[in-house]
């Protein structure tokens, strides 16, 4: 299976909240790891305008956009739900529900066809178990990119 196929990998959907480019996750994995990687993940496809995630909701998975692209919006107290980023290839989301189980913040919908990636808890917890190295990997660039998009974050701010 063929993971990414970028034509920019470092391209930017709004310049104004990103000073620099994100290195999208898993880009730097081998053929191997990827290959390997694809039988503990589920291939998702929607169509535009559909919710992947809801606030409040529980989720356990990391979402990684292939194609298409994702607005993540926050509800406000008594107001509509606010546009907080757009994600595009390569980029992720549901990191936090990923890693601590409790219910997302954030609700994500697609802006047009999309596919993602879905890596569940439990498939993370059997990679560990078979392949401890290549889940340290995925959890070393998951928080490497982590620390990119809080350091833009703080950067917009």
């Amino acid at each position: 299976m063929e993971f990414f196929s970028y034509t920019d990998p470092d391209r930017q959907v709004n310049a104004e909240s990103r000073s620099k480019p994100l290195r999208p996750v898993l880009r730097e994995f081998s053929d191997e790891d990827l290959d390997t990687l694809d039988s503990f993940v589920a291939e998702l496809r929607f169509a535009a305008g559909s919710r992947i995630i809801a606030a409040g909701e529980r989720n356990d998975a990391l979402f990684i956009v292939v194609s298409g692209s994702i607005r993540i919006t926050v509800a406000e107290t008594g107001k509509t739900e606010r546009e907080v980023d757009r994600l595009v290839e390569g980029e992720v989301f549901g990191i936090s529900s990923f890693l601590d189980g409790e219910a997302s913040a954030i609700s994500a919908s697609t802006l047009e066809s999309t596919e993602l990636l879905a890596l569940r808890r439990t498939s993370f917890d059997q990679l560990a178990a078979w392949k401890p190295s290549l889940a340290i990997a995925v959890l070393t660039d998951l928080a490497a990119y982590t620390s990119r998009r809080l350091r833009q974050l703080q950067i917009a701010c």
